[in-house]
């Protein structure tokens, strides 16, 4: 990254910083444009045309729901209706407007056509990052009755779409579909639950999109002539095990609590979240198949990397943090 991406990724962090801290509905869509400017800018990349298709689609799904959801605040803050039933469907609507804006399902289509036009850190910056500002507003007016709709939706296609899948791109992005019924399960539940949830999941998908950016990895079949160290493939493994929620890895925690405290109230909910969970695993499994066979070409010219420590420490929390957590509390 050189020094403007630096800059534009500082502003990006600030724009989630000015949404969250913000009092008022103008200033948050205020937020949200400025988040949208920097993130084209962290993208944008003149050497690749399919880059700029990326940006003309992804400016025209922000560009739509920002104007519905700015009609809709109007609509709120200046008591132009009546708080009627009238006044909770526009409260409806006004969700609806940031599950489109942030691919959440049933709106979730515009991120599998532009996922391929990016690389993978900015693929890691779409999938975690750009969540929280809508995640966050969405909490302000909580409808239970279309949030766990939207639960079962997120829970069918992303766990569904990612089976007929060879880009591991798109694999990651119903994997983040399916994520989104975890993450509005926390946010019903509590608000630091969500952030709790938000940042495991963010150093999980970080050490993911990291070792696939370093290997070059784009398509499964890439994965049958890779020529790496076997501990990096070892690495690559326990982390989609973690991102699957796989006891006894660090995924699996944020997920307990969160079935712990649903299912005494929504349990055929977390039934379906716990099986659909079953089939991210298969795919995940999947995608770590070359590496389990016996035979299996390998290339001179394919990408290979020293792991550092960085990535040592980051994989260790992300995947063993459980297993020392349930050390101390049987020591004590």
């Amino acid at each position: 990254m050189n020094n403007s991406k630096i800059l534009f990724f500082n502003l990006l962090i600030f724009s989630i910083l000015f949404i969250s801290s913000s009092n008022s509905w103008i200033n948050c869509w205020m937020g949200l444009e400025i988040n949208t400017l920097f993130f084209l800018t962290l993208t944008y990349n003149k050497k690749f045309l399919i880059n700029s298709e990326f940006s003309i689609k992804y400016y025209l799904i922000q560009s739509i729901s920002s104007i519905n959801f700015l009609f809709f605040i109007l609509l709120i803050n200046y008591n132009i209706i009546d708080k009627s039933n009238l006044y909770n469907l526009i409260l409806i609507n006004l969700n609806l407007t940031l599950l489109m804006k942030m691919g959440s399902a049933p709106f979730h289509f515009w991120m599998i056509s532009i996922i391929e036009g990016i690389s993978w850190n900015n693929t890691f910056i779409l999938l975690t990052l750009q969540k929280i500002p809508p995640m966050i507003l969405i909490s302000y007016y909580l409808n239970f009755k279309l949030l766990i709709i939207v639960i079962t939706l997120n829970c069918f296609f992303g766990s569904l779409g990612g089976l007929n899948q060879l880009n591991i791109q798109k694999i990651m992005i119903y994997s983040s579909i399916y994520n989104f019924s975890w993450m509005f399960s926390s946010i019903m539940i509590s608000e630091n639950l969500f952030f709790f949830f938000i940042l495991v999941y963010m150093l999980i998908f970080f050490n993911l999109t990291f070792l696939f950016s370093k290997l070059n990895l784009f398509y499964i079949n890439q994965l049958y002539l890779i020529k790496s160290n076997k501990f990096i493939m070892l690495i690559i493994f326990f982390n989609l095990l973690s991102l699957g929620g796989l006891p006894p890895f660090t995924g699996f925690i944020s997920k307990w609590i969160i079935s712990m405290y649903m299912i005494q109230t929504m349990n055929v909910i977390v039934l379906i979240m716990i099986l659909s969970s079953l089939i991210n695993l298969y795919y995940y499994i999947q995608l770590m198949y070359p590496f389990l066979t016996i035979q299996k070409f390998e290339n001179k010219w394919s990408n290979s990397f020293k792991i550092n420590s960085f990535l040592m420490i980051s994989s260790y929390f992300s995947m063993f943090s459980l297993i020392m957590s349930s050390m101390l509390m049987m020591m004590f």
